[in-house]
């Protein structure tokens, strides 16, 4: 019979992709789906069209920029991980390069995929192991500024607070904005309020889950509001002159409020230090595999 801490160890040991500084939250993403499902009494197992258009649409919004996006390969790998299963009625056709069987086919034979009947059981009824099962997921996948809108994304219902130690956090935070003057590096924005600065974040440049450090050059202290933009990928930091660059699709999209126009290719503000400004090689990281251009 399968328990709690043998299904979180292996949730905790997925293999993701990578392949030098690229991530590729494409496995993270299918547990959370199959786990909102469950929440919303959808069926256990689901035809693969249906996940792969639900798929699709949070690699869209979550995951790197790239030409193609490939809903099959979490669909198919996440068995390997002992966390899902695949049923078929017909035959599979595999590609020769990777052994995985190829998304026509995989429509072909109407198959169908999700959690493993165990887990499935296990997990429904317990909405802390359900609290928990998410929390894992996104703490170490996913910077905290865009947890709650992935769990927007999905519908998730959570019972309790995020639990994590945020000590380290703390001390991150603490770093950054003092060598930013406790002030937002694109706007100025500093509000300082019983003792305590306000509305003003460290922003990791290469998140953590892809290796980034703590290190203040890995950080640019910005407003709440603009760390969850530039971690959604909305806009990047030129590496060469530090200017802001707003993404097409931002430009285009938005109305009212705080206009991001005004920010496109304004310099941000920078620590003293020159050893404390933005590291080139995380910008470049940010602008290739979070910007959306």
């Amino acid at each position: 019979m399968t328990s709690a801490s043998e299904f979180l160890e292996r949730l905790d040991k997925i293999l993701v992709y990578r392949k030098g500084e690229q991530r590729a939250p494409h496995k993270p993403l299918y547990p959370l789906y199959c786990l909102a499902s469950l929440q919303h009494g959808l069926p256990r197992l689901q035809g693969f069209q249906v996940i792969s258009n639900a798929l699709t649409e949070s690699f869209r919004q979550f995951g790197p920029r790239t030409e193609t996006i490939h809903p099959e390969y979490p669909f198919w790998r996440l068995q390997h991980d002992n966390l899902a299963v695949v049923e078929s009625d017909g035959e599979l056709e595999y590609r020769q390069s990777n052994n995985d069987p190829t998304k026509s086919s995989l429509v072909r034979a109407k198959a169908v995929g999700g959690l493993r009947e165990q887990d499935y059981a296990l997990l429904s009824g317990n909405i802390d192991l359900q609290s928990i099962t998410v929390h894992k997921l996104l703490d170490k996948h996913f910077p905290a500024s865009i947890h709650d809108e992935i769990i927007r994304h999905f519908n998730l219902v959570l019972n309790d607070p995020h639990s994590k130690d945020l000590t380290t956090e703390k001390e991150f935070r603490k770093a950054v904005l003092t060598a930013y003057g406790n002030s937002c590096a694109l706007t100025g924005f500093s509000l300082k309020y019983h003792g305590s600065y306000l509305g003003i974040e460290a922003a990791h440049i290469c998140w953590p889950q892809a290796g980034g450090n703590d290190a203040i050059s890995n950080g640019i202290a910005m407003n709440t509001l603009h760390r969850k933009l530039f971690h959604l990928g909305l806009f990047t930091i030129n590496d060469k002159d530090y200017t802001v660059c707003i993404s097409t699709g931002a430009l285009e999209n938005q109305t009212g409020g705080l206009s991001l126009k005004q920010l496109h290719g304004k310099s941000i503000k920078l620590p003293e230090s020159v050893e404390l400004w933005p590291s080139k090689k995380a910008l470049i990281w940010h602008s290739r595999w979070v910007f959306r251009g």
